[in-house]
């Protein structure tokens, strides 16, 4: 498992910058999603990297469709379907190091690369942030299923505005606190002190950090 430092300097710097701004280069990006793929099971996530890939492919082949239909509405579409298909690696990417990297050694990491102590708040509560993200989207998907309101893909064709307020407003509202909580813990943690932090990790370069960053 590469360190920190060279998954920010490799994957955000270089990799993901250059894909996501070369919509026409789509070999490239075919390749950096077999490349990411293959990193999703180096990090023993088999699972995740199967379901990237098919989802890739689903809006490859959506925008494909698209793109064969000349008309103004399918036209726009295919546009965001595109864009979603240029920036998919970048979600791909962030997937897979917010679940194999730690708060402790991304901290560290920055601290390593004299990033700013405002910049190793941000990243570190982001890096926190996301999964709270998605867990308080389950805990309102089964709140609705309890209260008999399922969030099921025919209430969303039905009633999409309604699905839209039972959903948002909680989230929304739940988030607002969560990223209130998770700033206090980076707090009470010492992140903002001016003395100069010590670290559970201690992380090292091997010669496969140095290859890939190479």
């Amino acid at each position: 498992l590469a360190a920190p430092p060279v998954k920010l300097a490799a994957g955000v710097l270089l990799l993901l910058n250059a894909t996501a701004f070369a919509p026409k280069l789509v070999g490239v990006q075919v390749l950096m999603v077999a490349l990411l793929a293959g990193a999703c099971v180096w990090c023993g996530r088999a699972g995740a990297a199967v379901r990237w890939c098919v989802a890739y492919a689903a809006i490859m082949a959506v925008a494909g469709l698209l793109m064969l239909t000349p008309q103004t509405v399918s036209a726009s579409f295919a546009t965001m379907a595109v864009l979603v298909r240029c920036v998919f690696c970048i979600g791909m990417f962030a997937s897979n190091m917010v679940a194999t990297t730690r708060v402790g050694e991304m901290a560290c990491a920055l601290q390593w690369l004299h990033v700013p102590k405002h910049g190793v708040i941000a990243i570190c509560v982001a890096l926190r942030f996301f999964p709270t993200l998605s867990q308080e989207f389950a805990s309102v998907r089964d709140a609705l299923r309890v209260r008999g309101m399922p969030l099921t893909a025919a209430s969303v064709v039905r009633h999409p505005v309604r699905t839209l307020e039972r959903v948002l407003v909680p989230v929304m509202s739940r988030l607002a606190i969560v990223a209130d909580e998770l700033s206090n813990a980076a707090m009470a943690r010492g992140m903002d002190s001016a003395c100069r932090r010590t670290s559970y990790y201690r992380l090292r370069m091997n010669a496969m950090d140095w290859f890939l960053l190479a």
